[in-house]
């Protein structure tokens, strides 16, 4: 949400558009962010999805091979190879709540992806000038996405998503549709890959009567896997870059250790946040079903983000 909307909109909204505003831009965006908090809206678009890709700090972008495609790199939808649906819990910050849900199926050469994100809270207070309470009221952002992935060459994946997203505060909403386009290539019997994505291209949306931009991002990175024999395991490691609009760019860099493919240590770095650093954890598989879990501490008393995520394989 953009700091503009704050003079904008009715009194009792004012208080929690600025406390919404710096509470999300907070947790998620570096101090330069901050300063530009302005010119971009939806910032739970920054928020990632899935408990796998949280706990290696966020660097997935050339690593994505399940539903959650739909959000990091629709180019990783290439490698759906059969029925997989995704669903994930967060337990944020203040209150804050987010709900995640992705399909992902094989279709002609390549496979289709849908997702739906919700970010909500609805214990809020409207104030008066005063500080009086005058109602409760909640906030909402919806996203659905619809994306696709197919291989080109060999080793070379591309995918382009389309997304439609909704912002509410009260009874006030802002809505518009954005796309994403991703690309990865796999170096042949190496385990390494390169991923690329942009991010959040899409229209203006107005909450009110004040117009905003999306966050648009675009995503570098790389990976590395390899079989440990000695340990019975893979090791991984991932990267990426991250520049988002009215943000310097930021560096983030994760780890697995897989146990025969059943159980995955992981942790993950960002660098250059003011609320983030590390995050940690742990995978367990059996059979067609995964169990995800990533606990991400915050600074500036803000808490700890918890994500819980279950993927099963029919």
């Amino acid at each position: 949400m953009s700091r503009p909307l704050e003079n904008r909109m009715r009194p009792t909204c004012r208080g929690f558009a600025a406390a919404l505003a710096s509470w999300i831009l907070l947790a998620l965006a570096p101090h330069a962010a901050l300063a530009a908090a302005g010119e971009t809206g939806f910032a739970s678009l920054k928020l990632g999805v899935g408990a796998r890709p949280m706990g290696l700090g966020s660097a997935y972008v050339a690593l994505v091979d399940d539903p959650t495609a739909t959000y990091w790199n629709p180019a990783g939808l290439a490698a759906v190879r059969s029925t997989q649906i995704t669903a994930m819990h967060n337990e944020w910050i203040q209150d804050f709540r987010q709900e995640y849900a992705a399909v992902g199926a094989p279709l002609g050469k390549g496979a289709l992806g849908f997702a739906f994100t919700g970010f909500y809270t609805s214990e809020l207070e409207g104030r008066d000038q005063v500080g009086n309470v005058t109602h409760n009221f909640g906030f909402n952002d919806i996203t659905m996405t619809a994306g696709y992935g197919r291989s080109l060459a060999p080793g070379l994946d591309a995918g382009l998503a389309l997304r439609y997203l909704r912002e509410m505060i009260d009874d006030q909403s802002a809505a518009t549709f954005a796309a994403d386009l991703g690309a990865r290539y796999r170096v042949k019997e190496t385990g390494l890959s390169f991923g690329a994505a942009a991010q959040n291209f899409g229209g203006k949306p107005k909450l009110v009567d004040e117009s905003f931009k999306l966050p648009a991002t675009l995503r570098l990175g790389a990976a590395w896997s390899r079989p440990i024999v000695a340990l019975h395991s893979t090791g991984t490691l991932t990267t990426e870059i991250r520049k988002a609009r009215a943000e310097d760019a930021r560096f983030h860099v994760g780890g697995e250790l897989s146990y025969k493919d059943r159980l995955a240590l992981r942790v993950g770095g960002k660098f250059g946040y003011d609320a983030e650093d590390v995050s940690f954890g742990i995978g367990l598989t059996q059979s067609k079903l995964r169990f995800d879990y990533a606990l991400v501490p915050l600074s500036s008393d803000l808490g700890t983000a918890h994500f819980f995520s279950l993927t099963a394989r029919l």
